[in-house]
């Protein structure tokens, strides 16, 4: 029985702990008490499907691809971002994710999240590609 409270004790001592952020330091949405330290924009749209249905040799995909690729070292040079891109091949989404800290994601914001007009009109014009949209959230 004191070997098993040992091992739980040792146990209890290398489990992982969650790391908290202060309440305090974090905006707060008003009435539903939601707290946040980032906000992430999004670039998604919908790509076509190749000829078996999938996305292996889809032209559209290939291209969205390239075109993230072209901008990738721009959007690693926003302060603090991390880039994400999403695929999916079963609904054929196609996102990229550029997640900050509120204040360098709000300076992004006042430069009108540059580059994000160019890249999209680029996603927009590649044939295949529809649902062009972007979205703003915690």
């Amino acid at each position: 029985s004191s070997i098993f409270l040992l091992m739980l004790a040792s146990l209890a001592r290398r489990a992982p702990r969650a790391h908290r952020i202060s309440a305090r330091t974090m905006p707060t949405i008003p009435g539903c008490n939601i707290t946040f330290d980032k906000v992430a924009r999004e670039w998604r749209c919908k790509y076509a499907a190749d000829a078996s249905g999938g996305p292996a040799d889809s032209a559209s995909l290939k291209a969205a691809e390239e075109l993230l690729q072209s901008y990738l070292p721009t959007l690693k040079a926003l302060p603090n971002a991390e880039v994400t891109r999403v695929m999916c091949g079963g609904c054929h989404d196609f996102k990229i994710v550029v997640n900050q800290p509120c204040a360098d994601h709000d300076a992004w914001k006042a430069a009108d999240y540059a580059p994000e007009q160019e890249f999209i009109a680029k996603l927009s014009a590649i044939p295949g590609v529809s649902q062009v949209e972007t979205q703003e959230y915690t």
